[in-house]
């Protein structure tokens, strides 16, 4: 007979001896035991890890000459030809290849016949996904109530494509992927049979490859050995198999957290040179620093499933670095290993992520920082810690830290003239005049009056455009509305005039209580207020002259409404006035 590769020949041949499935294995077991057998059985997961390997084995347990039972004898001579794929009672059919209506009709007529020698006649439709719409439901009345001695079993590695009512009549078994500790364990009792010996690096650098396929491992340590008798290094056989080496992960992790750009760029040279995929190459990365994240959080109990030499490497990176900074590192190479799939590029791609992440500062934790600050504190003889002043709960009102910073005494505005004590105190509205409101020299360094005496209703309008920005530093949207108000003295309290566009909003509670909440800020008293609408067409500022003038065009009208006004300025935008053609709707419309 030719040779059999280590797949086929270390297929398992009995429920004990198939791999990281015990959660179907022991319910089938224990169903053949009490007598309870499914018609239908949907065996679903990744590739490699058993769904044709324990359909076999449930064959070889209904038909063996001992059974049904749940251990196999395999030497009868149903058990044989069931493993050789020779029976006639157990048929494998393969999806892709026969998806049509036809194959079904077909089954369904050899289905009534009783199995030549068993007890059950087993269908083994593998790829089950790929049966056409037609062929599903031509099969879902045989599937639902099938001959007694016919049984159907489903192998899938797509179960969402498989319509619910096919998965409502099975028995649904996920098989799970195997993880990196399993297959290197199976991987070393195959290395002993076939007497050969490979180091645990070779080992692992296979099974995390493999990506929790059992049938991936085998086929790439059937390679190995083809390779083993050429008495190769390791690297030098990994480059061989296509495997990322652990060795050049960690080179380029170390050089990451040194902040070697240098070398960093030499590795993706040299991962590109060897033709490895640059997309694989960042996973690897990814896993490491997710081994350095767990280290880093345990304080360098936890195991990560590595050889045993290399948790001892991961402590000592890790202490190279803090948890903030794997954070990071982390999120940039998630985004990078997507980057590196979209781009057309990857070589560039992975080259300007390890130069990123090199050159990355190395963040402090909270914890640490405040450390500092309290000592620092200590050391200048302070009574209140640094942690103390940075999360104290007794934070400033709204606008004090500028009341605390003010001059005892306000610098008078160029050109800015105090308002007579008998316009003040009369009753009747005094405007205040455009061009004194130009904002005082000193605004940005006098935001608030601090422990000034309070400002009075006259110095409050004079003092209107400092008010005016103070707001929009602190509040925006308050500024902005405010920003287009016009003010004016009434006795002991102040009338201001709001647009149109604002009126609504300005009448509501939230805008007087943020508009006394300001004015307490920054003037450091509680100011009467009287809302009103601004009359048609009134200035933007107070005290405008508006004379006689010929109507404004509608592009006029447009430009000086205040909400256009305010999106020019924030925009850096201009209006622009379209004239229409001569061949427009209207002239069409003549001739």
């Amino acid at each position: 007979m030719s040779y059999q590769v280590i797949a086929r020949r270390c297929r398992p041949e009995n429920f004990e001896q198939v791999i990281g499935q015990p959660h179907a294995t022991r319910t089938l077991q224990n169903a053949i035991r009490l007598g309870r057998i499914a018609h239908a059985y949907l065996f679903s997961g990744a590739r490699g890890v058993g769904k044709t390997s324990v359909a076999r084995i449930l064959a070889k347990a209904l038909n063996c000459e001992k059974g049904p039972t749940p251990s196999p004898c395999n030497q009868c001579s149903n058990c044989r030809e069931i493993s050789h794929t020779n029976s006639m009672d157990v048929l494998e059919i393969d999806g892709a290849s026969n998806r049509g209506i036809d194959s079904i009709r077909e089954l369904r007529e050899t289905a009534r016949y009783r199995p030549a020698k068993g007890r059950y006649k087993v269908y083994i439709i593998d790829e089950v996904h790929q049966l056409s719409t037609d062929a599903f439901n031509a099969l879902l009345k045989i599937l639902e109530e099938p001959p007694a001695h016919v049984i159907f079993i489903f192998a899938t590695t797509e179960p969402h494509k498989i319509p619910a009512t096919v998965l409502s009549r099975c028995q649904r078994f996920e098989f799970r992927r195997l993880s990196l500790q399993m297959i290197v364990e199976h991987l070393k009792k195959i290395v002993t049979q076939e007497g050969a010996n490979f180091s645990d690096t070779i080992m692992y650098a296979i099974g995390r490859e493999a990506d929790g396929s059992m049938r991936d491992a085998q086929s790439l340590l059937e390679q190995l050995l083809a390779f083993s008798g050429d008495d190769l290094p390791e690297a030098e056989i990994l480059d061989i198999l296509g495997v990322i080496d652990r060795q050049s992960v960690m080179r380029t992790a170390e050089a990451i957290l040194s902040g070697d750009a240098q070398t960093c760029l030499e590795l993706a040279a040299d991962v590109y040179r060897r033709g490895l995929d640059s997309r694989r190459f960042c996973q690897h990365l990814c896993d490491h620093f997710r081994n350095l994240l767990f280290v880093t959080v345990s304080g360098g109990e936890a195991q990560a499933d590595v050889p045993r030499e290399e948790n001892e490497l991961l402590r000592q990176l890790a202490a190279k670095t803090t948890l903030e900074s794997l954070h990071v590192y982390f999120q940039m190479l998630l985004r990078g290993e997507e980057d590196i799939r979209r781009s057309s590029m990857p070589k560039i791609v992975l080259e300007m992520l390890l130069l990123r992440m090199a050159r990355l500062p190395k963040l402090e934790s909270m914890e640490v920082l405040l450390g500092r600050l309290s000592t620092l504190e200590q050391s200048l003889g302070g009574g209140q810690s640094g942690s103390d002043c940075i999360l104290s709960e007794n934070r400033p009102a709204f606008g004090a830290e500028h009341r605390e910073a003010r001059a005892p005494e306000r610098k008078e505005a160029k050109g800015v003239a105090p308002l007579s004590r008998s316009a003040a105190d009369s009753g009747q509205p005094t405007p205040v005049p455009a061009d004194r409101l130009e904002p005082p020299a000193a605004v940005h360094e006098a935001p608030g009056r601090g422990g000034a005496t309070p400002a009075s209703v006259s110095e409050a309008v004079a003092d209107w455009r400092s008010f005016v920005t103070f707001l929009e530093g602190h509040n925006p949207i308050l500024g902005a509305k405010v920003s287009h108000c016009t003010v004016k003295v009434s006795g002991d309290s102040i009338d201001l005039e709001v647009p149109e566009l604002f009126e609504k909003s300005a009448n509501g509670p939230q805008f007087l209580k943020q508009l006394e909440e300001g004015a307490q800020a920054f003037f450091g008293a509680k100011l009467q207020w009287n809302i009103t609408k601004k009359p048609a067409g009134a200035s933007r500022h107070p005290g405008a002259k508006v004379g006689k003038a010929a109507k404004p065009s509608g592009a006029k009208q447009i430009a000086g409404h205040p909400a256009v006004q305010q999106a020019i300025e924030i925009l850096g935008a201009e209006l622009v006035e379209v004239k229409p053609s001569a061949g427009g709707p209207e002239e069409r419309r003549k001739k």
